[in-house]
């Protein structure tokens, strides 16, 4: 057994190869495959072969629709733009001029045109713009751009404040306008306290300076007709007022007299002053009679 094993491994030979392989066959090997190992190793270490070049490889470029965004944190412009959709805030409610505020913008816009543009309206106008721009400062403090913007306009040739606008009797309008506003009148209740109260003292004066408009007109040639008597009956017959519809700029009521009949009143805010601008019949409730000479005159 032992020799027939001998035998077997005797024909067997163990052959190197070019390329480093090993091959077991039964015929002797070739002298040039009989080399030992570490002969083969020592020649390759002399001769290194040259570092393989990797060949590059193209980078696909990427089309539009092929760019996938990565995520990032949120910026200012990356972040959704959601429209507003409830009330608005009280800074912004504060940034729009309400009516008052409004009619300021307007008529100081045409004060400016007309001191700018019109011969001599500045210098005639001087004591009312002084009076005009410590009354309303804030306003113009507030919306200085917004008027110098309506200025500019006008010059410009936009029919928006037009020069035939700058006459005497519009700064004469103006005027009351540029006062400060008197505290007596700051109320409905306030200003129908001094108007009674004018009426049974016959104090004529302040009683057409509680009212305005049509209502001023209307009284002003009856009270200068009637005795200071005649006044505080009117005012005497008077019961109450009662204000029954109105806003920070109109009010309407009745006024009720002792016999229980109601004739209509209005009330119009002037320069945050209340006015009486209309009044029903309650001025010829009583008869309207001339004044009768004292024996004296």
């Amino acid at each position: 057994m032992s020799g027939a094993l001998g035998g077997a491994w005797a024909e067997t030979f163990r052959c190197h190869q070019a390329d480093g392989t090993i091959l077991f066959q039964e015929a002797p090997c070739p002298l040039a495959q009989m080399e030992a190992p570490d002969a083969r190793k020592a020649e390759a270490a002399a001769n290194p072969a040259p570092p393989a070049v990797a060949t590059p490889v193209a980078t696909p470029v990427a089309t539009p629709s092929s760019v996938v965004p990565q995520p990032g944190p949120p910026t200012r412009s990356s972040m959704p733009v959601t429209a507003r959709t409830g009330p608005a805030s009280k800074a912004d409610e504060e940034a729009k001029p309400n009516k008052r505020k409004r009619d300021v913008i307007e008529l100081s816009a045409q004060f400016e045109r007309c001191r700018a543009d019109a011969p001599g309206f500045a210098e005639k106008s001087a004591v009312v713009y002084a009076a005009w721009t410590r009354r309303h400062a804030a306003t113009l403090d507030e919306f200085d751009k917004l008027i110098a913007a309506k200025v500019r306009a006008g010059r410009r040739g936009e029919n928006t404040l037009p020069l035939r606008v700058c006459t005497d009797d519009w700064l004469r309008s103006v005027e009351p306008l540029a006062r400060m506003p008197d505290p007596r009148y700051l109320s409905v209740e306030k200003t129908w306290q001094v108007f009674m109260g004018a009426l049974m003292t016959g104090d004529r004066a302040t009683a057409l300076n509680c009212m305005s408009g049509r209502a001023e007109a209307r009284w002003k040639e009856r009270v200068e007709k009637m005795s200071d008597e005649q006044l505080r009956q009117i005012a005497a017959s008077i019961r109450a007022l009662k204000v029954q519809w109105g806003d920070d700029y109109e009010k309407e009521g009745l006024v009720a007299d002792t016999d229980n009949r109601a004739v209509g009143i209005a009330f119009r805010n002037v320069n945050e002053e209340w006015k009486i601008t209309d009044w029903g019949a309650a001025a010829p409730a009583l008869p309207l009679t001339e004044k009768k000479s004292s024996p004296g005159s």
